[in-house]
């Protein structure tokens, strides 16, 4: 990959993917994200940004696993139709996102990166940051936003604390790949950090949507699910226990849009991290979604919930 390859001409994948969504949330010529990329520590990051100049906030759409950030372009529209500005990067080495050295590229990375990232979209206009994290996007976004100090809301369809041994046996194939596989990448980093193994190897893909056609499609996405990742980032991103624990997390407030037909990581998985949140928070559950929510009724809900949340934000800012 390099900074040549572009969604909007040479990569054009994600074109499959819009008829799942509804017609005024679908990326077409007219309605294009800018594509912009960020530089940082042998890092080199893809962005997808839906501009809105006179924005009171601006979003960072962090994907999950099984994501990008182009794909999920059709969400990013839609809060840009309501006068909100969103920049959706590509966590290396998913979408067009890339580093120089393969050996540096760990869970911190991505956390540093996108603290970098909120630091530099502050320079750049001022306007205050929300985070929306999509599946373990979710998470991380909580860790973010724990090291950063500067977000103003945080918004995640998860919880998907790694800590917790019973959400790495969740998030594994089976048993057998949770708790030996984990064994051996800690007791042997040298020897298997710099493995690639497919992220559909790794996890319960197959439950990345309740429809059939479009999992298949994630899953033979080369710049989505079909990514190949280094061993060293599963390892760290397991290994991941927060700098703060939920109980004393007052930093910004808090939303969760959860899936209520979520397979892949079910409501009681990130019921216990929701439930010792410290700051104000607020759970919406989204009936009939699965965990890429595409469904109607759910996506209504999860746009009434999250609009009403950021108009929150605005109000006490």
């Amino acid at each position: 990959m390099n900074k040549d390859s572009s969604y909007n001409q040479s990569v054009t994948y994600w074109k499959q993917y819009q008829k799942f969504f509804p017609d005024d949330m679908q990326i077409n010529e007219g309605h294009l994200p800018a594509e912009e990329w960020m530089t940082w520590n042998h890092a080199h990051i893809h962005l997808d940004r839906m501009p809105a100049p006179n924005a009171p906030l601006k979003i960072i759409f962090i994907h999950g696993a099984g994501g990008n950030g182009r794909l999920l372009a059709p969400y990013a529209r839609m809060l840009q139709t309501y006068g909100y500005e969103v920049v959706s990067p590509d966590l290396p080495p998913y979408g067009l996102s890339y580093t120089d050295s393969a050996e540096s590229l760990d869970y911190q990375l991505w956390i540093d990166i996108l603290n970098e990232l909120i630091e530099q979209e502050l320079r750049r206009d001022g306007k205050p940051i929300i985070l929306l994290g999509s599946s373990i996007g979710g998470m991380l976004a909580y860790h973010t936003a724990v090291q950063s100090k500067q977000v103003k809301g945080l918004i995640a369809t998860t919880f998907v604390d790694t800590s917790d041994v019973k959400v790495r046996d969740q998030l594994a194939p089976n048993i057998l790949i949770s708790r030996l596989g984990g064994w051996c990448m800690n007791q042997f980093p040298a020897l298997l950090d710099s493995l690639q193994i497919s992220v559909n190897k790794v996890s319960r893909m197959k439950l990345i949507t309740n429809n059939a056609e479009l999992t298949r499609l994630i899953m033979n996405d080369s710049h989505a699910a079909g990514t190949k990742i280094p061993l060293r980032l599963l390892r760290t991103f397991l290994n991941m226990k927060p700098v703060l624990k939920p109980q004393h997390f007052d930093l910004c407030p808090v939303l969760l849009v959860h899936p209520q037909l979520d397979p892949m990581t079910p409501y009681r998985f990130s019921k216990p991290f929701y439930g010792h949140l410290k700051s104000r928070k607020e759970s919406v559950i989204l009936e009939g979604a699965g965990h890429f929510p595409i469904e109607p009724q759910g996506l209504e809900q999860m746009i009434m919930a999250v609009l009403a949340f950021l108009r929150t934000v605005e109000d006490e800012l």
